[in-house]
């Protein structure tokens, strides 16, 4: 009985954690754009191009934004809802990229000479 169930929480397991393979993630930001007044920053991400029905593959799931007086970090959170769930589904590498999404943040306080951080990457956002 007792190694009948070690059995089934090991399998229980086991598709769980191959089961995880849509998980929303930090999506990197590729550049942004600072409005006039330096309060609206325009972060562009580039993912694949929507289907036959106007949906997008990868859905943005959540932004995020904090601000300190020596830099403003942006993420972008994602899923893609077309990725397999689990590993034995087949699918394969996606070619479908290079489509650019924008997605606008407003500052308490205009960016300056801050510097604009990338929540995924936690590196320099190219400014445009």
């Amino acid at each position: 009985m007792v190694n009948r169930l070690g059995w089934a929480l090991a399998a229980v397991s086991a598709l769980l954690t191959a089961g995880c393979a849509r998980q929303a993630h930090w999506y990197p930001i590729e550049s942004a754009a600072v409005s006039t007044g330096g309060r609206t920053i325009t972060a562009m991400i580039i993912t694949g191009r929507p289907g036959p029905d106007g949906r997008f593959c990868v859905r943005v799931t959540d932004t995020e934004m904090s601000e300190t007086s020596e830099q403003v970090v942006l993420g972008i959170e994602v899923r893609d809802d077309c990725e397999s769930i689990f590993p034995w589904e087949g699918g394969g590498v996606s070619t479908n990229f290079g489509f650019p999404r924008t997605y606008q943040f407003h500052l308490k306080e205009p960016l300056s000479r801050r510097r604009l951080v990338d929540q995924a990457t936690r590196q320099e956002i190219a400014i445009l």
